[in-house]
């Protein structure tokens, strides 16, 4: 059976010591021991090493494989010279080898003051990330509420210059109707004159023909009274609508600030769920 020896953690977060473990190579990294040969913990200045110096030259030569951190630990306690040296656990003066400061004179070793201060670091980050994603998310907010109300000028302009060129064109329908019914006008009075002239011959037959044209006269007023009144009604209705129109963009304006504002909190919200899993990474 092909075996390892190998670093076991255990202890809590950012509190790590280790184990060293003899193991299947199969087996899966957290996977059981086949036996414990000793424990090692390097937050200590100097680090703590307990090591059964017998079973681990028995397992060196029953040909498990170390790892480098391993070899490191067997080079301190001795262990490894004596085992490239052929060696035996029986020249051994002791079969349980202690490493590393006496109980109460244990000071924490500079990777541990290191990790703290790193520790701390990764706080302040983690918080300036927060406030920094907080501003940004007021900045957009503010951008979208200011654009929301550009929008809804320019929009509530745009539909006025178009209800007042609507305006405008009623008007000058309304003038080339007032001027083609003052050139019917005056076509009717020259025919008149002409019927009048020709009435000099003819009275009964002018008189006639004048009741005609004074009719058809009176007939193309009320025409042209009539197509103002549908030409200032059609202009009414464009003013209305440009009205509706107006309102309409002022709402569609308003939904786009409310969308706005919710993507900002999405936003916000996604920024400080990145942070918490950034810091679960690094943790």
């Amino acid at each position: 059976m092909a075996t390892h020896i190998r670093l076991q953690r255990t202890g809590r977060k950012r509190q790590a010591s280790f184990r060293i473990v003899v193991t299947d190579v199969n087996e899966q990294r957290d996977g059981p021991a086949i036996e414990t040969l000793g424990t090692y913990n390097p937050r200590t200045e100097p680090s703590i090493v307990r090591l059964d110096a017998a079973a681990s030259l028995n397992w060196l030569y029953e040909g498990a494989q170390p790892t480098d951190t391993v070899i490191s630990i067997f080079r301190k306690t001795g262990v490894w010279q004596k085992y490239q040296a052929g060696e035996t656990a029986d020249s051994l003066e002791e079969t349980v080898v202690t490493l590393g400061p006496a109980p109460g004179e244990q000071k924490t070793s500079r990777r541990a003051a290191v990790a703290a201060e790193a520790q701390k670091l990764r706080a302040v980050e983690v918080a300036a990330a927060k406030q920094l994603a907080d501003e940004s998310a007021k900045e957009a907010a503010k951008k979208a509420a200011a654009e929301a109300k550009a929008a809804a000028a320019a929009a509530e302009e745009a539909a006025s210059a178009e209800a007042e060129e609507a305006v405008e064109e009623a008007a000058e329908e309304v003038e080339e109707v007032a001027a083609e019914a003052e050139e019917a006008v005056e076509e009717a009075a020259e025919e008149v004159e002409e019927v009048a002239a020709e009435a000099e011959e003819t009275a009964a037959a002018a008189a006639e023909e004048v009741e005609e044209v004074a009719a058809e006269a009176e007939e193309t007023v009320e025409e042209a009274a009539e197509e103002v009144e549908e030409v200032a009604a059609e202009a009414e209705e464009a003013v209305e609508e440009a009205a509706e129109e107006v309102e309409e963009i002022a709402a569609e304006a308003e939904e786009a600030v409310e969308e706005a504002a919710e993507e900002v909190e999405e936003a916000a919200a996604e920024a400080e769920e990145v942070a918490g899993e950034e810091e679960e990474k690094k943790d």
